[in-house]
């Protein structure tokens, strides 16, 4: 053997070592003394999850280093707060969110006219609105927070309590609990319902905020806040116009509408409202899912197969939470056999490149979308069937570190 191969083969032991003695470390440096009641992940596996990453997991070792260097990253980022310096919605109040719609162009043949829409490609005029600043909360937080739980560094922690206080709970600087001015058109005086979609960048916050409920710097009045000011939300989605119009819609809206609605009202301690929303969830599955498991309001789209994920994706979602409040969503079949089972069979030939995809789809399937839906129906539906397929998918076959740590799949799939 070489001089350089022994040496290189060194490194890569020394390296081993390291990295096992650090996993060792980051599982090891947290006690704490509840399992947390998380709602989109599995609180009850986080035990499991620990213990695999002190014996040098590889998946979730890297998972946790991606975690890390993001958290450290974030360390370094100002806190960002909804009524920085920006556009002011119409209200004229910089507590509202205020955001641009994606797909909403100037017209070429009229210029200084309404903008028109242009589906699927998206305005960079968005950036300059609420969204980045929205986007860059969601992003601190949802890596500062599995950055301390597992490292058991409290300076993750501590920056983590201080972005949400400044985003939710801040009288000087908190947001308004609607999503009113949400994706705006220029040249419209209509408040678009989509914008209520934007509030997905919340979902995990939710998760991250449970878990700070065993951090001494996270106290009593914030945990209450913060419950109140998601509970008001949830009241504002059901009774606002654009919270009912969204909830009308037959495509991947109103899926995802419930699915935030009934993760924000659990959290927000509003169960009557999830409760509600659940028990209506047969027949939106009845009418978005067609016989043959095509979501053909999806397929009017220019990224069709994209679009057939995302809704499948939210149905699995809301189907997930429904066990919060023991209905099985995952069980409903209607006489027809339309069901989310057969939404995601329709798809997963196309998504394997099994079969040519008939609709349109003008931009490159991103993959890592399809990792998040057969992950999420593995755990729904409870079968290694769904984890499988990972496995055939092209591409990174895993979804974001945050879901491999807080909502893992059983051991050995």
């Amino acid at each position: 053997m070489n001089t350089l191969l022994k040496q290189l083969l060194n490194y890569f032991s020394l390296s081993l070592v390291f990295m096992l003695c650090t996993t060792f470390a980051f599982a090891q440096n947290i006690e704490t003394n509840t399992t947390p009641s998380l709602l989109l992940g599995q609180g009850d596996q986080l035990p499991r999850i620990k213990k695999e990453l002190a014996a040098g997991n590889a998946d979730l070792v890297a998972a946790l280093k991606k975690i890390v260097a993001e958290a450290d990253a974030a360390l370094e980022q100002p806190i960002v707060n909804v009524v920085a310096e920006g556009a002011l919605p119409p209200s004229g109040d910089a507590h509202d969110y205020f955001s641009y719609s994606p797909y909403w162009w100037p017209d070429t043949e009229n210029p200084d006219g309404p903008y028109i829409w242009r589906d699927g490609v998206t305005n960079p005029d968005r950036r300059t609105s609420d969204v980045s600043r929205l986007e860059a909360m969601n992003k601190a937080v949802t890596f500062l927070v599995p950055a301390w739980y597992f490292t058991g560094e409290e300076k993750y922690a501590e920056r983590a309590v201080q972005q949400i206080r400044a985003w939710y709970l801040d009288p000087e600087t908190r947001m308004n609990p609607n999503f009113r001015y949400g994706q705006k058109r220029r040249g419209h005086d209509y408040n678009s319902s989509g914008g209520i979609l934007e509030s997905n960048r919340m979902d995990w916050v939710v998760d991250c905020a449970i878990l700070l409920e065993d951090f001494s710097g996270w106290t009593a009045k914030d945990q209450t806040d913060l419950r109140k000011w998601f509970g008001e939300l949830a009241t504002w989605m059901v009774e606002s116009p654009e919270g009912i119009e969204e909830a009308m819609q037959p495509n991947n809206h109103g899926a995802w509408y419930n699915q935030h609605l009934i993760l924000f009202s659990l959290y927000g301690e509003k169960p009557e409202i999830a409760r509600a929303f659940l028990e209506r969830m047969p027949a939106r599955i009845f009418g978005q899912v067609f016989i043959d498991g095509r979501q053909p309001q999806e397929l009017i789209r220019t990224n069709a197969l994209s679009y057939s994920i995302y809704g499948a994706r939210a149905l699995v979602g809301v189907a997930r939470l429904g066990r919060h409040l023991d209905i099985d969503l995952f069980a409903y079949r209607s006489t027809e056999g339309r069901s989310i089972r057969l939404a995601i069979d329709y798809i997963t030939p196309f998504i394997l490149g099994k079969e040519e995809w008939p609709g349109s789809q003008i931009r490159p399937l991103r993959t890592g979308r399809a990792n998040e839906l057969y992950w999420n129906a593995a755990l729904g539906f409870q079968e290694r069937e769904f984890a499988n397929i990972l496995h055939k998918l092209p591409g990174d076959q895993l979804p974001s570190p945050i879901v491999q740590l807080l909502d893992p799949l059983p051991e050995g799939w």
